[in-house]
Formats: structure tokens, C-alpha cells, sequence
């Protein structure tokens, strides 16, 4: 797969990001010199406000949604300008979306790793990584492995974060859901390609690719080809025809999807491959 067919993800993804990144990033990093035991001793104290940093990040913040290049330029400015920024951590989360966008595939990795360093509980962050680490690192790579390895941890930990988000006040419930919805089929997506591509344990990523179809809000073609490709595998043959099929109605491999029904439909009729379902 090339990287063209990862950009059907991205509208979603940063809608589901918006709504949560208020609660990533209150509790991504205290601010400097701020001490939680002073107020206990001494009462609350309040922070201080540096003027330039709050709107640079109200800025940046104003480029959510537009060109991805004017994103990576102001996010990228505002960490160098305020490495210890009580914002950094949600501003590398921004970045990993925007790189994710752009194609950067190792600044998104690297933007990601320092926003989980900051807060490691960033849903938008681990359910991004679960699902783009599997697409984008190739199997021939030599730490292979370990980045699988890496996804898993941080799809099932997404998976284990997601559920207990903190819904803000100006989202409605019904949006919310959703929201979270879209962050867990992300992280079912990129375990069901592990399944599939690297463990080869095929009912596993039926069922981890079923999620990811069926929680989405939009599923993503690419999901409901893996899907077909893991019931061919295990011989659900009109599983796997309904999967293509619907990959077929739409996106990048709207051929290729055509293509795979015609050839299972063929060997289904030939005796080649008898169906389980």
C-alpha cells in the first residue's frame, strides 16, 4: 500500500482529535516552577501568564483544520520558542496529525513519542500511532518487530484510555461518542493489520478489522479491504466478497477491491476455495 491511501483517515482524525485535546493538554505538564506542594502550603497560587506564549498557542491552535504546512510551521516555531511550555505536550500532538497529513512519516513518529513522553495517556496521540505504525513502517525495516510491538502497547493502552475521557463542556454527548468511537477504530485498525500482516493470525484480525469498520463514524475503505483480505485468508469467502465490495464503493482501491471480489466469486464457484460462511 502506498501512502496515498492513508489520507482517508485524516479529516476524521482531526475531528476526533479537537475533541479531546483540551483534556490532553490541561493535564500534559505543569507549568515551570510551579509546585503543587507550595500551594499547599501556602494556598493556591496562581499562574503566571506569559503573554507572547498564550497567543502563539491560541494561533496555532487557529490552524486546526487548514493546510497541514502552515500547522507544522507554527506548531514547530512555538517548541522552539517555548521548549517547556505547559502546552508542548498538546502542540507534539497536534504535529504528529499534521506530519500524519503531510506524509512525514519520522517527524510524525518522533512528535508522537515526545507528546506520550509528556503525557502518556494522550488517546489522540496512542490511537493515531496504533493505526499509522503498521501502515507505514515496512516489514523489510530492521526494527520491524520492536515497532509492531510498539503499536500493540499503544493500541491497547489507547483502547484501555479511551472509555474514561473527560467530556468537555461545550461538546454534546452524542458527538463526544462518536468522537471516541473514531480514536478506538484507529487503534482496532492497526492491531487487525498486525493480525494480518506480521502474526498471520487471521481470526484475530477479523475480528480487530470488524471493530475498526464498525466503530468508525466513516469507515475507512482501506479497514474494509484488510477485512476482506483476513476473511479470504480464513475462509469466510462471502465475508470477504461483502468486505471488498464495500471497499469497492469508494476510495483508492476501488479497483483493486473489484478485482478481489470477481477472484474470490471465481474460485468460490470453481470448488478452488470452499466457504466457511
Amino acid at each position: 500500500m502506498t501512502a496515498k491511501f492513508f489520507r482517508y483517515s485524516v479529516a476524521l482524525l482531526g475531528f476526533a482529535m479537537a475533541i479531546s485535546l483540551g483534556a490532553g493538554i490541561a493535564s500534559a505538564r505543569q507549568p515551570a516552577g510551579y509546585s503543587q506542594d507550595k500551594d499547599k502550603d501556602k494556598g493556591e497560587k496562581k499562574e503566571k501568564i506569559n503573554k507572547a506564549e498564550e497567543a502563539a498557542y491560541k494561533a496555532f491552535l487557529a490552524t486546526q483544520g487548514g493546510d497541514p504546512a502552515t500547522q507544522v510551521k507554527q506548531g514547530e516555531d512555538f517548541v522552539t520558542k517555548f521548549p517547556t511550555s505547559k502546552y508542548d505536550g498538546g502542540v507534539y500532538g497536534i504535529l504528529t496529525t499534521a506530519y500524519f497529513a503531510s506524509g512525514d512519516t519520522d517527524k510524525m513518529f518522533a512528535a508522537g513519542a515526545k507528546s506520550l513522553e509528556i503525557n502518556p495517556d494522550n488517546a489522540d496521540v496512542l490511537a493515531l500511532l496504533a493505526m499509522a505504525i503498521p501502515r507505514r513502517v515496512k516489514a523489510t525495516a530492521p526494527d520491524y518487530a520492536q515497532q509492531m510491538q510498539k503499536a500493540e502497547a499503544y493500541a491497547h493502552h489507547a483502547i484501555e484510555v479511551i472509555p474514561s475521557l473527560t467530556k468537555p463542556e461545550t461538546v454534546d454527548d452524542a458527538t463526544f461518542e462518536k468522537a471516541k468511537n473514531d480514536k478506538l477504530s484507529l487503534a482496532h485498525s492497526g492491531l487487525g493489520l498486525i493480525a494480518l500482516t506480521q502474526k498471520k493470525m487471521y481470526e484475530d484480525a477479523r475480528t480487530e478489522l470488524t471493530q475498526a469498520v464498525q466503530l468508525a463514524s466513516s469507515p475507512d475503505p482501506v479497514d474494509y479491504y484488510l477485512l476482506g483480505n483476513a476473511d479470504a485468508q480464513a475462509s469466510y469467502m462471502n465475508g470477504a466478497i461483502a468486505a471488498y465490495e464495500k471497499c469497492a464503493a469508494s476510495g483508492p482501491l476501488t479497483t483493486a477491491c473489484k478485482a478481489r471480489v470477481e477472484a474470490v466469486k471465481k474460485d468460490m464457484a470453481s470448488g478452488t476455495k470452499l466457504s466457511r460462511d
